[in-house]
């Protein structure tokens, strides 16, 4: 899997440009706010259609009403292009000029390690149960679907407690013990994996502390059913639904103790990395190839031992795009970056054969409906 090019118009604070990427590792670097982890941004979105904002209009610039962002992809020696339309809470997808879901995208293409990675061990439970959710979804698009439903039926169930609906309980509770126990027995399983690789990435990190990876469940699959039931009093005082997959935490533990209240900052950092490693070889031994990477701000946060661990991942891989305020060393391709432009050091940059200005436009009927 390799990037080509990567498209982007009205994208943040990028100025419309074409870049075409090398195999092995490109560098950018620039001063913060240059635009470096936009193009990271951008580019994780236009290979996995994924995006964490809550509002799709935060990613276009001020003052327009759309964005649009490209991906030329070369994998197994075929080429194949990914788009993607953003306007007002609205997306639309395409691969080859055909309209798709974010689901048909190749659901291994890229792994994302930011800075921000920490809050996986330092922040709430919901972000570590999306970091799993979104992870066992790129590698099961069964685990997708069934998960998008239980999540809607979760959401119905609670519109029905806060309206006192007791009467109509059962109806969401036959749909959610049809839909749990299936998300819980797979994550199960897909952590047993998960642990084997986040540890061994701890212990290349050079972290004497032993890294485990658990599921901190608040039901179970044989008792989901009698749980619903027997907290149907508390659920309705409360609102909302109290017992299920949604409400489960990954539990970290270091050395024997709760990361989350034991590790320090740097410890943090490093648990951090190896979720995001073992993200990526779990990717890899799934789909057979290995994601492009994408680095945002290298050394933040890192010693030397674990900034060369990240360098020498970036090198592992067959391509990856490292970005800091700093050069990456050993890198293919060097670009600077200034107010959302992009310029390479050496030779001059220009739009590659067979890519000119008006490919970058965006067509006014790419939005026009709403990606379902």
């Amino acid at each position: 899997m390799r990037l080509d090019l990567l498209s982007t118009l009205n994208y943040r604070n990028l100025a419309p440009c074409t870049l075409r990427f090398p195999a092995g590792v490109t560098g950018v670097y620039g001063e913060n706010g240059a635009g470096t982890t936009n193009l990271l941004e951008a580019a994780f979105l236009a290979l996995t259609g994924l995006t964490d904002v809550t509002r799709l209009e935060q990613l276009v610039q001020q003052g327009e009403k759309e964005a649009y962002v490209r991906a030329d992809l070369e994998s197994a020696g075929s080429l194949s292009i990914q788009e993607v339309g953003l306007g007002r809470g609205r997306r639309q997808l395409k691969v080859d000029g055909v309209r798709v879901r974010a689901g048909d995208l190749p659901r291994g293409s890229a792994v994302w390690i930011r800075p921000e990675d920490s809050e996986l061990v330092f922040g709430a439970p919901a972000g570590r149960r999306a970091y799993l959710d979104s992870l066992l979804s790129r590698l099961s698009a069964r685990y997708a679907q069934q998960l998008a439903r239980y999540e809607r039926t979760v959401s119905q169930r609670n519109a029905a407690l806060r309206s006192g609906e007791s009467w109509a309980m059962h109806v969401w509770d036959e749909a959610l013990v049809k839909l749990g126990p299936e998300i819980m027995l797979f994550r199960r399983r897909a952590l047993t994996r998960l642990n084997e690789l986040a540890a061994e990435a701890n212990a290349g990190l050079g972290s004497r502390k032993a890294l485990t990876l658990e599921l901190s469940e608040s039901t179970t699959p044989e008792t989901f059913a009698a749980d619903l039931v027997s907290r149907q009093a508390e659920e309705l005082a409360r609102g909302s639904t109290a017992t299920g997959p949604h409400r489960d935490d990954l539990h970290l533990t270091l050395g024997g103790f709760p990361a989350t209240e034991y590790a320090s900052r740097g410890e943090g950092r490093t648990i951090a990395l190896a979720l995001r490693r073992a993200e990526l070889e779990l990717l890899a031994e799934r789909f057979g190839e290995r994601p492009i990477l994408l680095v945002d701000d290298f050394s933040a946060e890192l010693d030397p031992g674990r900034r060369a661990f990240l360098l020498d991942l970036a090198a592992s891989v067959p391509q990856a795009i490292v970005t800091g305020t700093e050069r990456a060393p050993g890198a293919a391709l060097t670009l600077r970056a200034h107010a959302g432009r992009f310029t390479p050091e050496g030779d001059a940059w220009e739009l590659p054969e067979g890519v000119s200005a008006s490919d970058l436009e965006l067509d006014t009927d790419v939005l026009a409906q709403r990606d379902a």
